[in-house]
This record gives structure tokens, C-alpha cells and sequence, in this order.
């Protein structure tokens, strides 16, 4: 069976807890003590967590520049992102398949 969120995170807390009995802990919840201990393992490695709240939508601000031969980016082939991690530049007419993937990652 599938298990709620806070059911798992409220016994591996109280798992961790100093001279607590994982196997006792896991009989009284009806539980598997392997199943504890898979789950305070997913809990040290930082997979069992909230799943983040579904994204609201948000606009990017964008700046169409020409280049030399005054032409847009979109005209050119070329798409640029300034990003606070460095900068992602895609040359030619990527298809749409890509662009999709791209404003994915950039929203995730």
C-alpha cells in the first residue's frame, strides 16, 4: 500500500529518536521494520520529502536585439539566455520539441 507523506516523515522522526526500537516501532504502525528502515534511508538521502506545490505560471522577461545585419534573433536562428548561472546560447531554428524542453527547465 501506499503510504501518506506525513505518516512516513512522523515515524522515521520518530525512529531517529535516541533508544528508540525501530523493529517495536514498526510492529506497533503495523509495518515491516525493512520498510522503516528503506524509509529513513530515502529520508538521510533527502528523497523523502514534500513534493514541491505545482509552479503558478510565470512570464520571463524577454529583449529582441538585432545583430550586425539587423536581423532578430528569431530571424537569425539564434536564441541567447542570460541566466544567473552563465549564459545558454542555441544557434539555427531549434524545433519545437526543443524549445518545449528548454521553457521546462527554465520553469522547473
Amino acid at each position: 500500500p501506499n503510504f501518506p507523506l506525513d505518516f512516513k516523515l512522523r515515524l522515521v522522526q520518530a525512529s531517529l529518536q535516541p533508544g528508540v526500537s525501530i523493529a517495536q516501532l514498526a510492529r506497533e504502525h503495523d509495518l515491516n521494520d525493512t520498510l522503516l528502515f528503506n524509509w529513513r534511508k530515502q529520508y538521510r538521502a533527502g528523497q523523502l520529502k514534500a513534493l514541491s506545490p505545482v509552479a503558478t505560471p510565470v512570464l520571463l522577461p524577454v529583449t529582441l536585439r538585432t545583430d550586425e545585419s539587423g536581423l532578430s534573433p528569431s530571424m537569425a536562428g539564434e536564441i541567447e539566455l542570460i541566466l544567473p548561472k552563465g549564459r545558454l546560447r542555441l544557434q539555427g531554428r531549434p524545433d519545437p520539441d526543443t524549445l518545449r524542453l528548454l521553457l521546462q527547465e527554465l520553469c522547473a
